[in-house]
């Protein structure tokens, strides 16, 4: 038996520069709350799911991964969370992580879609491209508190992103003062003291 599993470099556990925070693991048939978990080692080989892959304002190209018609604007991690709830999946949301082309939205979502890696949970769910399109449709209806989205000097903090020569926390807030201008020099130059002339002897007409 072949295997169902989907390869996308999406999928792969990259060392993102995100901080330390729990996950969020909610079981089957959980309608309320959320369980934290500390170790998130048994989510690894789960689906991952990105708010950028339903944002109806980017393209293809700038990684949403369904047909327009389906996405919808600003989506958000938790909000996408919900909606594999209701799909009936177990999911696991990770609020810290970050797509690498997606730094100013956090929130990743990690679905099990297949039993021991081949077997699909929901056999009217068997692809990522299937639990794509049910994800999406569900999104509409669904609304929930979105995240605080880091500004970038949380990133700078978290290691997100480098941080400039010189450049310190609180920076990005501060006005800074503009120089007054001085009065420039003239250019002129100074006028050379002139010298008397001297009286010559009178001549005497004869």
């Amino acid at each position: 038996m072949s295997s169902i599993t989907e390869m996308d470099v999406d999928d792969m556990d990259f060392p993102l520069p995100t901080a330390p925070s729990p996950s969020f693991g909610v079981p089957i048939g959980q309608t309320g709350g959320m369980q934290i978990v500390n170790d998130a080692s048994r989510f690894k080989r789960w689906v991952c799911l990105y708010p950028l892959y339903f944002d109806s304002s980017l393209s293809v190209g700038q990684g949403r991964k369904i047909p327009k018609s389906l996405a919808v604007p600003s989506p958000h991690a938790r909000q996408i969370s919900e909606a594999v709830k209701q799909c009936g999946l177990n999911v696991c949301l990770e609020p810290a992580k970050t797509h690498p082309r997606d730094f100013f939205r956090p929130g990743r979502v990690r679905v099990q879609l297949f039993m021991d890696g081949v077997v699909p949970v929901r056999s009217d769910i068997a692809t990522r491209k299937q639990l794509l399109q049910r994800v999406a449709a569900l999104l509409p209806s669904i609304n929930v508190p979105r995240d605080k989205e880091p500004s970038l000097e949380d990133l700078i903090a978290q290691g997100a992103l480098p941080s400039l020569p010189g450049m310190v926390p609180g920076m990005m807030d501060e006005s800074i003062d503009e120089p007054v201008p001085q009065p420039s020099a003239s250019t002129t130059k100074p006028k050379k003291a002139t010298k008397p002339k001297k009286k010559g002897r009178a001549k005497t007409i004869v």
